[in-house]
């Protein structure tokens, strides 16, 4: 009889629970499942650097995990220290243009960026601990990657 009544009890919460999900976002909340939504623009961004402390090289790779094909502007390295940061957009690779980039179906590109070029122009940039990059779309959509630590202080 308690099993019954607690099959019932979570029967009724579980029935009441979808409901205020749905009305609360939509149709699109009708569903209740784990595994990942697809969306039509999406992309990834990872780092990965050269050396754990003091890296000379960081590799981008970028790859679309959309169902679209996208077109991706020149990325945006972000240095940061403590609660300042100084964007570069890196408008050339190897002397020739590339960007806007299109990049097709879960396909991937990489880019080798060297930040001895950066040191040398500006000197104060060597101060700096953490390191992300953001890339925007030609719809306006922005993509971030997670920050990267440099150095610890």
């Amino acid at each position: 009889m308690k099993v019954l009544l607690v099959i019932i009890v979570l029967g009724i919460g579980y029935y009441i629970f979808s409901r205020t999900l749905t009305f609360s976002k939509g149709a699109s909340a009708k569903k209740l499942s784990f595994r990942k939504r697809t969306k039509p623009f999406d992309a990834t961004i990872d780092l990965y650097k050269s050396s754990r402390l003091n890296p000379s090289n960081v590799e981008m790779v970028v790859t679309n995990t959309g169902i679209k094909d996208i077109d991706l502007n020149a990325p945006v390295l972000v240095f940061k220290r403590w609660f300042t940061a100084r964007k570069f957009r890196v408008l050339k690779v190897e002397h020739s243009d590339i960007f806007p980039i299109l990049l097709e179906r879960s396909k991937t590109y990489f880019l080798d960026i060297s930040l001895e070029q950066f040191y040398e122009t500006i000197p104060e940039l060597q101060l700096a601990c953490r390191l992300s990059i953001e890339i925007k779309d030609m719809n306006g959509k922005r993509f971030k990657s997670e920050t990267i630590r440099l150095k610890w202080f």
